[in-house]
């Protein structure tokens, strides 16, 4: 990624206002030297002006060199430090906010990958999150989370990442009870819930 970057002073002037300046302070100095210097204020006019606007022009030229001089800024990541027990609490206490009901997972779903078990209006909800680090989420990864999912006997499975699907993964989707909670929907749950001021429920396995 990257940024421009420039001078403190230079950046904040056109080339163009300082060629300007350059050209009055030349007139301004030549005038002087006609009443200071009499018969030599031609010579000396034109020398003193003609240094002054020749330094405003190349400020200008160095002004826009600055300008177009690229620079890398790093990025934050915005996952830096998250675990996996804290994005599941993460994603509990957001369910909570819009009228999800949790409920205690059981030892398979936790086996089988799921962090987090919701209920809506007789829906249940599982969330793979094990898998959240991968890069892509491709087409053999929702295979083996449908399977899953069937195994639980939950309506949706979401996969949770931080990597996006692939066009693969994205087909699979369309026929098949699978969502994902990715990208910047994942970015924004977890940088308002780091801010949080109440500690997320913990939820418990059943035994």
């Amino acid at each position: 990624m990257c940024a421009s970057v420039s001078a403190p002073l230079l950046t904040r002037v056109k080339s163009w206002q300082l060629v300007g300046l350059g050209l009055t302070g030349w007139c301004a100095l030549y005038s002087i030297a006609l009443l200071t210097f009499g018969p030599g204020s031609l010579i000396v006019g034109n020398a003193q002006g003609g240094c002054f606007a020749a330094t405003m022009t190349l400020a200008g030229f160095e002004a826009r060199r600055y300008r177009k001089k690229p620079v890398a800024v790093a990025v934050v990541d915005p996952f830096l430090g998250v675990t996996i027990i804290q994005l599941n609490q993460m994603i509990a206490r957001t369910a909570q906010k819009n009228g999800f009901r949790i409920e205690p997972l059981h030892r398979t779903e936790m086996q089988l990958g799921f962090g987090v078990r919701l209920v809506s209006a007789g829906r249940t909800l599982v969330f793979e999150t094990n898998r959240w680090q991968e890069p892509v989420i491709d087409l053999v990864h929702l295979q083996d989370t449908e399977e899953n999912r069937k195994k639980v006997y939950a309506d949706l499975a979401v996969i949770v990442g931080r990597g996006m699907p692939d066009e693969n993964a994205l087909a699979f989707v369309q026929t098949h009870p699978i969502q994902f909670l990715v990208g910047k929907e994942l970015e924004e749950i977890v940088q308002t819930e780091k801010t949080a001021e109440k500690p997320a429920e913990m939820v418990v396995p059943e035994s």
